[in-house]
């Protein structure tokens, strides 16, 4: 069942199924790349296999391209672990659609954590309307706490 498409661009935001698991860790292994600063990607992989078993996952894809994106949501505290989308489909609503869904599945505002070398992410959900509630210490690896609107 579609929880949300955009007929401009083709895509639409699902729950995950089984079936799509190595899909997703094929989006977050290419994502991955532009983030030299992490771990190895066997690392992240691992930590990100155990992350998303304790929480609901929804997709994004396009008939044409596949999955496209993904969202980890754990529910109980409105918390987003993982947001990936394919960077063929950054600018296209994907992550903010993404966002959309989890906020609607929450049932309140979302909180994440984004890498403070991640500036291209960072600036996105501030033009979204995303604060800040902790930001980094200054080290190579800290994270930023923002809050959703």
């Amino acid at each position: 069942m579609k929880l949300l498409s955009h007929p401009g661009a083709g895509w639409s935001i699902r729950r995950a199924r089984a079936s799509d698991r190595l899909d997703i860790e094929a989006v977050f292994l290419r994502c991955l790349a532009d983030f030299e600063w992490r771990a190895t990607p066997r690392m992240e992989l691992l930590r990100m296999r155990r992350t998303i078993l304790a929480c609901d996952v929804i997709v994004a894809e396009e008939a044409g391209a596949g999955l496209i994106g993904f969202a980890s949501v754990e529910i109980h505290n409105a918390y987003i672990p993982h947001l990936f989308v394919d960077a063929d489909w950054r600018l296209c609503g994907v992550g903010s659609g993404l966002l959309e869904v989890s906020r609607d599945i929450a049932g309140q505002p979302l909180r994440l954590d984004v890498d403070a070398e991640n500036i291209a992410a960072q600036a996105a959900y501030l033009a979204m309307g995303w604060t800040v509630a902790s930001p980094a210490g200054g080290r190579q690896g800290d994270q930023i706490r923002l809050i959703g609107p």
